[in-house]
C-alpha cells in the first residue's frame, strides 16, 4: 500500500511539474511577448480594444470548451462517453458563437463583415483549443499535455511574425489557436472517427454539459469582467492600466491552472479520500498562499510593468497589491471548486457560481460605474473573498452529509 502511495505521489509530481512548464511557457509567451508586442504596435488605446475582444473569445473558450474538457473526464468516471457527444456540443457552441460576436462588435460599434468573419472564426477555433487538452488530462498524458501547450505558444510567435504582414491581430492568435488544435488531431484520437456516434449516456452527458457550461460561463464573465465592463463603462485605456496592473498576479494565479488539472485527473482516475479536516486545512493553506502571493507580485509588478509597459506605469502603480489580490483570489477559488467536483455533482459548481455572479452585479457593476477604476479594483477583491467563503462552506456541508449518509449505511 505505501508502495502505490508513493508511486502514486511520484506520479503525480511530475505530472504537476509538466503542467507547470506547460502553462509557463504558454503564459510566458503571451504575456511576456506576444501582448507586449501588440500594445507596441497598436498602442495603449486601441489594445484596450484588442483585449476587450480577447475577452469575448476567451470566455467562451472558457466557459464551453473548459465545459466539455471537465464534462467529459466526469463522464470518463461514472459513465459513458464517445467522440459525437462532444462534437455536437461543439458545434452547437459555434452557432451560439455567431449571435455573441454580433453582440460584442455591436457593443463598441466596430461591426463589420470582415471584423465579424475574423473574430467567429477566432471564437470557434478557440473554445476548440480549450476542449482539447482533454485528451492528456483524461488519459493522464501530461508530457502530451506539455507539448501541446508548446505547439500553441510557438503558433502564436509565428502569428506575431505575420502580423508585420498582415497588420491584423487575430491572425496572431488564431495561429496559435490552430496550432493547438492540429497536434490534437495528430496525437490524440478526441477528433477521430467516428466523429457522429454518441454514448449510451448521451442525454446525462448533455445535462452535464449544460451544468458545468453555465457554471463556468459565470466564472468566466467574472474573470474577464475587468476588460469587458471598464471597456463599456470607463474606456479602452483604462482597460491597459487594471489589465498591467494585475498581469503578474494573472500569470502567478494561471499556475493553478495545471494544479487544477492534476487535481481532476487523479481524483477522477483514484479512489483519495477527503474529509472536513483535510478540506478544511486545504482551504487555509489556500488563504495563506494567497495573501503571500500577493505581496510577492506586487514587488514583482514594478519591475515587470516598468519595463514591459513603460507608457502606463505611473498610472498602474496605485493598483497593484489590490489588483493582483484579486486575481489570485480569484483563481484560488476555482482550485477549492475543482476539489469539490470530485466528490459533489456538477450542478453544485454551477450554484457557486450563481451566486458569484450575483454578489458580483450587486457590487463591482456599481462601484464601477461611481468609483471608476478604484471601483473595479476593490469590488474584485471583494466578491472573490465572497466566492472563496461560499465554496468552503458548501465543500464542509457536502463532506459532511457523505460521512453522515456513509455511518446510516453502517
Amino acid at each position: 500500500m505505501k508502495s502505490n502511495n508513493k508511486k502514486l505521489v511520484l506520479n503525480a509530481s511530475k505530472d504537476f511539474i509538466f503542467s507547470v512548464l506547460a502553462l509557463v511557457i504558454y503564459n510566458g509567451v503571451l504575456q511576456l511577448l506576444i501582448y507586449p508586442r501588440l500594445e507596441t504596435y497598436v498602442g495603449a488605446d486601441a489594445f484596450g480594444t484588442v483585449l476587450y475582444l480577447i475577452s469575448a473569445v476567451s470566455i467562451m473558450g472558457a466557459g464551453f470548451g473548459t465545459a466539455g474538457s471537465y464534462s467529459r473526464m466526469v463522464a470518463k468516471k461514472d459513465r459513458t462517453e464517445a467522440n459525437g457527444d462532444y462534437n455536437l456540443f461543439l458545434l452547437i457552441i459555434t452557432l451560439i458563437s455567431i449571435p455573441v460576436t454580433i453582440g460584442s462588435l455591436i457593443a463598441i460599434h466596430s461591426l463589420d463583415l470582415i471584423q465579424f468573419i475574423w473574430v467567429f472564426v477566432l471564437m470557434a477555433i478557440t473554445v476548440a483549443r480549450y476542449y482539447s487538452d482533454v485528451e492528456y488530462r483524461m488519459n493522464i498524458k501530461f508530457l502530451d499535455y506539455f507539448l501541446f501547450f508548446t505547439s500553441v505558444s510557438i503558433g502564436y510567435i509565428l502569428g506575431l511574425f505575420l502580423y508585420r504582414y498582415t497588420g491584423n491581430w487575430v491572425i496572431t492568435i488564431l495561429t496559435g489557436e490552430v496550432f493547438g488544435i492540429v497536434y490534437t488531431v495528430v496525437r490524440g484520437k478526441i477528433f477521430r472517427a467516428p466523429y457522429t456516434e454518441v454514448s449510451s449516456s448521451f442525454k446525462e452527458n448533455m445535462k452535464s454539459l449544460f451544468f458545468i457550461s453555465a457554471s463556468n460561463l459565470l466564472g468566466a464573465l467574472i474573470l474577464h469582467s475587468d476588460r469587458i465592463l471598464l471597456r463599456l463603462a470607463v474606456g479602452s485605456r483604462e482597460v491597459t492600466i487594471y489589465y498591467t496592473a494585475s498581469l503578474v498576479g494573472k500569470i502567478v494565479a494561471m499556475l493553478t491552472t495545471p494544479l487544477n488539472g492534476v487535481i481532476i485527473s487523479y481524483l477522477t482516475n483514484y479512489k483519495i479520500e477527503l474529509n472536513k479536516k483535510r478540506f478544511g486545512i486545504i482551504a487555509a493553506a489556500f488563504l495563506v498562499l494567497t495573501v503571500i502571493g500577493a505581496i510577492c507580485c506586487t514587488g514583482v509588478s514594478y519591475l515587470f510593468v516598468k519595463i514591459m509597459y513603460p507608457d502606463v506605469f505611473e498610472e498602474t502603480v496605485a493598483y497593484f497589491f489590490v489588483a493582483n489580490l484579486g486575481q489570485i483570489l480569484y483563481f484560488i477559488s476555482g482550485s477549492l471548486m475543482v476539489i469539490i467536483m470530485s466528490f459533489s455533482a456538477e450542478k453544485l459548481q454551477l450554484l457557486i457560481n450563481a451566486v458569484y455572479a450575483i454578489a458580483f452585479c450587486v457590487i463591482v457593476i456599481p462601484m464601477t460605474y461611481i468609483l471608476g477604476l478604484p471601483g473595479i479594483a476593490y469590488g474584485l477583491v471583494i466578491v472573490n473573498l465572497v466566492r472563496f467563503g461560499f465554496t468552503m462552506i458548501l465543500g464542509m456541508k457536502k463532506l459532511n452529509k457523505i460521512k453522515k449518509d456513509f455511518e446510516n449505511d453502517n
